[in-house]
């Protein structure tokens, strides 16, 4: 196979070190130069690329180029844009660069070379990362009049390069991605997302190239687990992977060493792994039938057998469908949470231990439903379909949310008239506290299976914060084997899940325990204004997944009136000018943003609306969050909070959208000021909310940016060409903020 062959020339590296030494030379502005060599980023031709010192390496870049070194066949195979490492700080052009491309030559296959900016500090990366990224899509764009193939366009890349690889596969559009991801040794993969536990590289969602991972044994272990699970997440993504770890120097050498390194430094055992490789390896072709939607008997005949006479002798209006999560309510110390919420309803524990989807799927099909009609039944299940501790087999995302949709579609057919709740797989895994492949499939199957929410049979349910911490590890008290919710988190879900389920039944709430601090208590719509609020919602839900945003922002009138979709309107429906277009249009200009604004909304509103599907399934790479200032008010629909409540409120939020879109930094603002007078009571209240959540933010490691001092004169007065109405900005008063944005917003 064509690719395979690309796969191994790929990867047998590095065979005698030699000195070049280069500097830039003038500018070649003639059009479709076929045979240049050195070329720039906006495509002008040079003579030299940067200098490489006597060490074979590149200690600074005065401009990022491409370095093209073509094929001499006449019928190339296509082109690798190769991305040598150096931690950042230099480039090993030689070793990983010019002979690597000498092999690729030789294989019929052109390389470009990427001279990336590079220097200590970690502005340096973001600064790669563009580089990679605009040479990656000038390749695809240009190849014609660069003289390289375009017929195919990998990347291959080395230690940090190889971090800089992944992180550009990341930020590939799904259209853009490459035929292959070659990483070799790569490092950083372990690094989190800050202020959180989640890593900071992933894998594309629909993962099209094939990946290879190719280390040492004798690299550090932390390196080697995160590679390691970076894999296992592309696999379980749906993609093709393959990770191979060589035993120790000594067998990549050939003989006895200590040496330490990456294989491109033993080139001898290298080529025999990669030789046997691609003669066993003919690809993963997909299966022909899901495996998580064949029907399989589980592993307690008993307690089915047990359940069937159940179901026979008694109709019950409850039902719980699940594993040994849902299972645990039988024992004696979850008796109280189940007495309290489920019992009263007549409801019916389905939850067998260790099933997966298909064994879920076996026991509908062998009368564990038959002749029951319930109000409502809640589906837990996923996690042991993505255990690759306990079972021979690990599902992909795919394959478990195809399974999970099988499980809804059946329940469809046995149960009518049934109100479905779908439940997100919790985000338990094994091994510790933070997320790992296991958590990852999770989630991302979790997200594929959403869509299956109707809001009128099936019903998508959210509850996984609340057994998280802040940084998104798993709070202990709440998931004590990092898997099973304890008696305190088996409450805690059945309090968030309360709201949705009473509804479903059409009865009372069975919490007894609402919180007194009313930011902290979801709640829809509370004030009357000109838009229709539960519209604009609807709307929401309809288009977010087709915008596929790239920002998000989340707040009140003061974010509704900026401009985006979905745009504002009037209580008829009528279009309404934004207050802040231009700025709007300059600072989001070529990005896909979702405004979440909703006027009158306080922290409890929006709760309500992450609660009900607005940021489900979506990626983000930003979350804005400006919220509060709402809270301030005194109505006959809703108190006025104190600070302390209010952050209380806008803390629950941030966790949400923690667990909801962990990969997105949160920039959470500062509330902005409000009336004239700076000793104007809410003036004050609104400092006394911005200096706590000052604390918050440093305590968490969350983004705050406070702009108030901005948008007041010296006096502290607010002046009306900033907000006309003394609360909500003008454009002068939008580019205040957008200024603050911009460079988050125009990270890579």
């Amino acid at each position: 196979m064509k690719s395979l062959v690309r796969l191994s020339v790929a990867i047998l590296l590095l065979l005698s070190v030699t000195s070049f030494s280069q500097g830039m030379g003038p500018t070649d502005h003639s059009p479709n130069s076929e045979r240049a060599k050195f070329v720039l980023l906006d495509g002008q031709v040079v003579t030299k690329g940067n200098r490489v010192g006597a060490d074979g390496n590149i200690h600074q870049v005065n401009a990022p180029l491409l370095h093209l070194m073509r094929t001499q066949s006449k019928t190339p195979k296509g082109t690798v844009l190769l991305l040598p490492g150096g931690g950042y700080e230099v480039l090993h052009v030689t070793n990983e660069g010019m002979k690597t491309a000498r092999e690729l030559n030789s294989a019929h296959y052109d390389v470009a070379i990427l001279e990336y900016r590079v220097a200590a500090g970690m502005q340096f990366r973001e600064m790669a990362l563009v580089d990679a990224l605009k040479a990656f899509r000038f390749l695809k764009k240009e190849h014609s009049s660069l003289g390289v193939c375009g017929d195919r366009l990998n990347i291959v890349g080395f230690s940090s390069g190889g971090h800089l690889a992944a992180r550009t596969v990341q930020r590939l559009n799904e259209d853009e991605q490459p035929s292959d991801l070659i990483l070799i040794s790569p490092l950083y993969l372990k690094e989190t997302v800050a202020g959180t536990v989640y890593p900071a590289v992933r894998p594309p969602l629909t993962p099209s190239a094939r990946l290879v991972t190719l280390l040492s044994g004798n690299e550090d272990k932390a390196q080697i687990a995160s590679s390691e699970e970076y894999t296992k997440t592309w696999k379980g993504y749906d993609g093709e992977a393959t990770l191979q770890i060589l035993t120790d120097s000594a067998d990549v050498s050939g003989h006895k060493s200590s040496k330490k390194g990456n294989p491109s430094d033993h080139p001898a055992k290298l080529s025999g792994i990669l030789a046997k490789f691609l003669e066993n390896h003919t690809g993963v072709k997909p299966l022909e039938i899901n495996p998580a939607t064949v029907p399989v008997a589980g592993y307690s005949p008993q307690r089915h057998a047990e359940k069937l006479a159940l179901v026979a002798k008694e109709k019950y209006n409850l039902i719980l469908l699940g594993n040994s999560i849902t299972n645990n309510f039988e024992k004696t110390e979850y008796q109280a949470v189940w007495n309290q919420f489920f019992a009263p309803r007549k409801a019916l524990n389905l939850g067998f231990s260790g099933y997966r989807t298909e064994n879920i799927l076996w026991n509908i099909r062998n009368g564990e439903l038959e002749g029951q009609s319930p109000k409502v039944l809640v589906l837990e299940i996923g996690t042991n379909n993505v255990d690759e501790k306990n079972y021979p087999t690990r599902h992909t995302a795919g394959q478990l949310s195809g399974g999970i949709e099988a499980i809804v579609k059946l329940l469809r057919e046995k149960l009518p008239e049934t109100k479905i709740i779908l439940l997100r797989c919790f985000p338990g895994c094994y091994g510790g506290p933070n997320p790992t492949s296991h958590r990852l499939i999770l989630e991302r199957a979790s997200d594929i299976a959403s869509k299956l929410a109707d809001g009128k049979h099936v019903f998508y349910c959210d509850v996984n914060h609340v057994f998280l911490n802040l940084d998104g590890s798993i709070n202990n008290k709440m998931m004590s084997d990092w898997l099973h919710p304890t008696p305190a988190g088996a409450k805690a879900w059945a309090q968030a899940m309360e709201p949705l389920l009473s509804e479903l039944m059409g009865d009372q709430s069975l919490d007894t325990e609402i919180p007194s601090n009313t930011a902290l208590v979801p709640v829809s719509k509370l004030e009357n204004d000109s838009y229709d609020w539960w519209e604009r919602h609807s709307e929401v839900l309809r288009i977010k997944d087709s915008i596929n945003p790239e920002v998000v922002l989340i707040g009140n009138s003061i974010t509704h009136f900026w401009g985006g979709e979905p745009r504002r309107k009037s209580q008829n429906g009528t279009l309404q000018t934004p207050n802040g277009p231009e700025t709007w249009n300059a600072l989001f200009k070529g990005h896909r943003v979702l405004n979440l604004g909703f006027g009158w909304d306080r922290t409890q509103n929006v709760l309500w609306r992450l609660d009900h599907g607005e940021l489900d399934g979506l990626h983000p790479k930003q979350v804005i969050i400006h919220i509060g200032t709402n809270n301030t008010s005194e109505t006959k629909n809703a108190r006025m909070n104190t600070a302390p409540e209010i952050v209380e409120g806008i803390r629950a939020i941030c966790l949400r959208v923690r667990s909801k879109v962990p990969g997105a930094k949160i920039i959470l603002m500062s509330v902005f000021p409000r009336e004239k007078d700076p000793f104007h009571p809410r003036r004050v209240l609104i400092n006394e909310i911005n200096q706590a959540l000052d604390v918050f933010a440093k305590e968490q490691n969350i983004t705050l940016i406070n702009i108030g001092p901005k948008m007041l004169n010296a006096d502290g007065t607010m002046p009306k060409e900033i907000a006309p109405d003394f609360c909500h900005p003008s454009e002068k008063g939008y580019q205040i903020w957008a200024d603050a944005l911009r460079p988050f917003i125009e990270e890579p």
